[in-house]
């Protein structure tokens, strides 16, 4: 295991306007969202300001908080080359919202000159605090908008589901990674793994958890939780205080301040 979970990525994004980091997994179900939504809210809780960006064109970040993007206005932002727009929805925390138009965007994308940069080259506008915290909630797939999510970022948290499918998924991240550093966006860490909607006494939440180890730091495992579940699906998060799961996000962000000047 590494001794550290960031090896250089708190100088790069000391020197930036902002911390990027991208939660991320090809493979859907892996409740990406949910974490993007919970770390969001314990951060900005914690006096942090913290701007969310909804890249899944499902848009199931935006609706966790109960809002929409009924302009395509994010969209129109990507393809432009323009500022992200930004909706306040809680003291310290605010959302650029998705749509389903981003999977339109995507298809435009691909045969646009840089188009691994477009996201970046749109948060780069994007008038922020200077020490605010981007959580970018990254589509699952390996497409075009999850690349521009990668290469926006400075930190990559991958989110994992015990299961026999999620190292072979895991696999496929970590050769993307590889691809990543090498030709785009040398700078990006994985910050961790968090191993989601888990059980703890079940034999496969352990074995899952030895296995990625083996790759990255663990962050925490969070515990399957049906108030946060039915909270981020009715769109009433940001009400939801206390929980099972809301605690174990709450310890990885204690994990992580140990290592990142938030």
């Amino acid at each position: 295991m590494p001794e550290r979970l960031v090896t250089g990525w708190l100088e790069r994004a000391n020197d930036r306007d902002m911390k990027i980091i991208a939660i991320a997994n090809q493979k859907g179900g892996t409740a990406k969202t949910t974490s993007t939504a919970a770390l969001g809210i314990l951060l900005s809780r914690r006096g942090i300001r913290v701007h969310l960006v909804d890249a899944d064109p499902q848009a199931n970040l935006s609706q966790a908080f109960g809002i929409a993007d009924l302009n395509d206005r994010f969209s129109c932002s990507l393809l432009d080359g323009a500022e992200l727009p930004i909706d306040e929805i809680g003291e310290n925390l605010s959302i650029t919202p998705g749509s389903v138009a981003l999977a339109t965007s995507e298809t435009q994308l691909l045969t646009a000159p840089g188009r691994e940069y477009f996201l970046r080259a749109s948060l780069e506008k994007t008038r922020l605090l200077e020490n605010a915290v981007v959580l970018v909630d990254s589509p699952p797939s390996l497409g075009i908008l999850a690349l521009n999510c990668l290469t926006a970022a400075g930190g990559l948290i991958v989110a994992v589901q015990p299961g026999g499918f999620e190292l072979h998924a895991l696999a496929s991240l970590e050769t993307s990674v590889r691809m990543i550093r090498e030709r785009v966006d040398p700078d990006l860490n994985v910050l961790g793994i968090l191993l989601t909607n888990c059980h703890p006494r079940r034999r496969i939440t352990q074995q899952v958890s030895e296995e990625v180890a083996q790759l990255h730091s663990v962050l925490g495992s969070i515990r399957t939780d049906a108030g946060l579940l039915y909270a981020t699906t009715t769109g009433s998060i940001l009400a939801l205080r206390r929980s099972n799961a809301m605690d174990d996000y709450s310890a990885v962000i204690d994990r992580l301040e140990a290592e990142i000047s938030w």
